[in-house]
This record gives C-alpha cells, structure tokens and sequence, in this order.
C-alpha cells in the first residue's frame, strides 16, 4: 500500500514503458509511484533530488549509526573518518542498492554511477554506499548468478578459484579466509587477464575476507576511472549494522532492545509481520523468516526463529530446530553481533540504518516495496504495543525513507551498454552523462525490464 497521495499522471502512453509504471501503480507497487511521478523530470535533476539539503541536530539514533560507522572506517584504515561521519549526520543518505559486487558488475555499476552523479549534482562531497555481505555465494547455478562470478568485458570469471559446491554451502560475508582473487575465465572464455588495465592489477589481491576484498577492490576500480572525484565513494557492508545493532543493545531504553527482549512487543511485531508477508498487498517480501537475525556456522548463515511466544519463547536455529547457541541477552548478543556469529536480518538492517536514525535509503527495484511494509509492520506493531516514543514513530510514518536509484533509472542499450560491460579507466563516461542526464526519466528508463518479478506478483494476487 503507497504512502503517497495526489493525482499521477492521467494521459496517454508517452513513454516505452508508461504502460508497465501505470500497472505498478494500479498494483499498489511503491516503485511504481515513485517512477510514475517522475516520468517528465531530466534524470538530472531527478538524481539531484535524491541528496536531502544538509541538517542540523541528528537523533539520538543518527548520532550511534555514524558510531559504529566511525568503528567499522578505523577498523579498515580509511583516511578521511571524521569528514565521513560529519557528512553522514549532516547529509542523511546512503546508497543501499548494491549485493556485494564487484564495480565491473553492470548492475552494481550503474547503482554507483547514478548515486555519484547524485552526489556531485547537490554538491555533496561524500557518497557512501553499502554493499549487503549476507547474500548467498550461489544464488543460481544456470545461468550462474552469485557475488563470486563476475560478468564482464563479454566473459564470465570466477573471482576466486572455489567449487560450485563450496559456494552453494557459503554465504559471502561468512567465507573462509584469507582470499586472493584469481579471475578464472569459465565457458569458454578467452579473456586475457593479465593484460587487462583493471582485472590484471586485481589478480591476486589478498583480504581476510570478502567483504574487505570486495570493498579494496571497489576502492582501486572507482579510483581509476574517469570521473570527477570531488564526491567520495565510501563503502561500507553488513559490519557496520553489526556495530549499531549492538550499540543499541547495549542501551535498555533503546527500541531494538525492546524489540528483542521485551515479550509483548516482540510477539507484536512478529505477529504483524507474518501477517503482513501474506497480504496480497505484499509483493516484494516472500519469506517472513528469520526472526530478527541469522547465526553463522561454518560458512554458511542459518535463519533464526523465535519457537513459542511471551516470556518462555525459545530461540532456536530454523534448520536443525536446536536452541541457538548464543545466550539471548544482550551483552551476550551484542558481542556476538560483533564477532560476527550473529547478523542482523534486512528487517533489523533497515530499521537501525534507515528508519529510526531518518536517513534516506537510494535503493534498487524491490527496495521500495518491501521498506514500505517494513514500515507497516513497525507501525502495527506499536499500535499494540507501543515501544516507539512519538518522534520515531512520526519518522517511521513519513514517507520518503527508500528512494529509488540506481538500475532502475537507466536502462542502457548500443554504445552506452557496451561501454559500461567493458568499464576501465579509459572508458569515457563523459559519455554516459552526454547521452542520459538531460532526457526525461521516461525515455532513461527503457522498457523497464527489471520490474517483471513485481508484474508477476501483482498477476499472482489479482
């Protein structure tokens, strides 16, 4: 169910895929409305608009994201903390589309490039991106589709040299390590990697795990490409959620801890959001589970679940139905969350980086969808039993939390696709800005192609 009101546009198909939009929209798809009002803006000054002007007086929990940002940046060495988390609690946007992928990808690509012309537009000098790190090593095996394979430059490259079956056991965040990246060519591929300007030099780069390889990597691609780097691309992955999660914990008035570990208002919340998982308003949320967090075993992420309701619930780990082997409270959570044996599910994620902190999320296609029920089931949830002071509930109800970016935006085709499948440092993506940034976002967005698994959940439930 949208948040927004008002009149979207009552005239004939203009556009390749207006047709598509209006069917969202009459779906009750959030992307649908947000593209629909759209249509007629130069992707310019759509872009623009998706930096919010810069703030005064972050909240409470503003102030504990840019804590455990500062933690995970010190952690890795970055040169420029204090100017990072200063532009965090003044300029509240973060670039949330990205898996964790390498830049080469043309999906991750395109989500960086549209948020970089964001950010250069407002004038911002900071673009700080998050790459989710508790994704699946193989999400599908043909054609092959995971973070660990990497299409490009007309190939297909295993990144690092692990069988299919490894990868299919693995979750990325939880691979073993250390990790060295090795660009394998698979089906056929002839592709020579030594004598290639970027995959050459990222042969045989070294992490003690992937998402500190990938982030390395990242940092190395878009430093070499060219583009005006006076807005600067900082990456940051699950560990920082981790942090904030655990920060909160470690705060007994803070709502997450009540959310966790106050009976009622969690078996309020996991009532609204099994609830909601199966209204035929949903179309972007297919599993209610986990409850709240995934525990790590091995190399691999299992879902926790909650067994039971009230006091006597019992914490258990879905796929054995054994007790979680983490006491559950909050000192003992918080620093699992730290040692990464506990991570916080996308629910969680959203609520501790985006929700309550007010920072707005640039995200991909299903992004608006399942953030705006994520925001329903908050808000029920209080309703039965309140655990939000009125403040966060108030920013929890406003809409404007998940906007979208990246892919899409921009659908590209000819010379354009070509150039982004074979990026590098002499690739002219002057180019990009030429052909796109001044025609309507209508005529950007192509077909729209991306959007057919939110066309075939609408037809599902209509």
């Amino acid at each position: 169910m949208s948040t927004h009101t008002g009149t979207l546009l009552d005239r004939p198909a203009a556009y390749p895929a207006a047709d598509r939009v209006h069917r969202l929209v009459a779906g009750g798809s959030e992307l649908g409305v947000q593209l629909a009002r759209a249509l007629d803006l130069p992707l310019r000054d759509y872009l623009r608009a998706l930096v919010p002007a810069p703030r005064s007086h972050p909240n409470a929990h503003r102030l504990r994201l840019a804590r455990a940002v500062e933690t995970y940046l010190r952690r890795h060495g970055d040169p420029e903390v204090d100017a990072t988390c200063d532009h965090l609690l003044r300029v509240p946007v973060i670039q949330q589309a990205d898996h964790s992928n390498l830049l080469l990808d043309a999906e991750t690509f395109l989500h960086n490039y549209l948020f970089h012309v964001a950010s250069r537009e407002a004038g911002a000098r900071v673009a700080l991106v998050n790459q989710c790190s508790i994704v699946s090593c193989l999400a599908r095996r043909a054609p092959v589709l995971g973070p660990t394979f990497l299409r490009s430059r007309g190939s297909l490259f295993a990144v690092y040299p692990l069988s299919k079956t490894t990868l299919k056991n693995s979750s990325f965040c939880a691979l073993p390590g250390p990790l060295e990246m090795a660009f394998e060519p698979l089906e056929g591929t002839r592709h020579d990697v030594a004598t290639d300007p970027v995959l050459g030099p990222l042969t045989g780069l070294k992490a003690p795990d992937a998402p500190t390889a990938y982030r390395m990597a990242n940092d190395q691609i878009w430093a070499s490409l060219d583009l005006d780097h006076g807005a600067r691309r900082v990456q940051i992955d699950e560990e920082v959620v981790s942090e904030c999660v655990a920060l909160h914990l470690e705060d007994p008035a803070s709502p997450v801890s009540a959310l966790l570990f106050d009976p009622a208002v969690r078996d309020a919340f996991l009532r609204a959001k099994r609830h909601l998982v199966t209204d035929p308003t949903n179309l972007a949320v297919n599993n209610a589970s986990p409850d709240f967090l995934w525990l790590r075993k091995g190399s691999r992420l299992h879902q926790v679940v909650l067994a039971g309701s009230g006091p006597g619930a019992q914490w258990t780990v879905e796929s054995s139905g054994a007790p979680l082997p983490v006491p559950m409270e909050p000192a003992a959570a918080a620093a699992a969350l730290r040692a990464g044996v506990l991570y916080a599910d996308r629910i969680l994620a959203y609520l501790v980086r985006c929700l309550l902190p007010g920072v707005v999320a640039v995200g991909g296609t299903s992004q608006q969808d399942y953030v705006a029920l994520y925001r329903r089931m908050f808000v029920t949830a209080d309703a039965e039993a309140p655990f939000l002071d009125r403040s966060d509930l108030d920013r929890i109800r406003q809409p404007g939390h998940s906007v979208t970016g990246g892919r899409p935006l921009l659908e590209p085709y000819g010379e354009s696709l070509e150039l982004i499948r074979h990026l590098g440092p002499h690739t002219r993506l002057a180019d990009l800005d030429d052909a796109y940034l001044d025609r309507p976002v209508g005529e950007t967005i192509g077909e729209l192609r991306c959007v057919r698994h939110l066309e075939r959940a609408i037809d599902r439930d209509h």
